[in-house]
């Protein structure tokens, strides 16, 4: 998990949706706002109801993306608002594969160098 001084408030989430720049890989789209600098980056996860039903499983899925998301947490880029969507289910088995694609997309969307 993630410390909640660096999750995506409401108010930031309406800035990062009106503003970002969309990223797409296989399992997540990412939309990426850069703004201040001197604040540290900040994250959410969003899984949509028609992909889990239930807000047990979508809690579990958001716990297990945010467990990876720690680790990048000292080399994202200051400043940064990343806004993940879960586009596949994410079970046990997948986890494995979560962290090398989390890498990717990040990479790709310049949150981390």
């Amino acid at each position: 998990m993630i410390p909640a001084k660096r999750k995506v408030s409401r108010d930031l989430f309406k800035v990062l949706m009106r503003k970002g720049r969309s990223y797409h890989s296989a399992g997540f789209s990412l939309r990426v706002f850069f703004g201040n600098n001197d604040k540290p980056a900040k994250f959410s996860v969003a899984v949509p109801k028609k992909l889990e039903k239930s807000a047990v499983r979508r809690n579990g899925i958001k716990r297990r993306v945010y467990g990876v998301l720690h680790s990048f947490l000292p080399i994202a880029r200051p400043g940064s608002l990343s806004a993940f969507f879960i586009k596949k289910k994410i079970d046990a088995r997948a986890l494995s594969g979560l962290n090398p694609e989390i890498q990717t997309i990040l990479k790709k969307s310049g949150v981390i160098g």
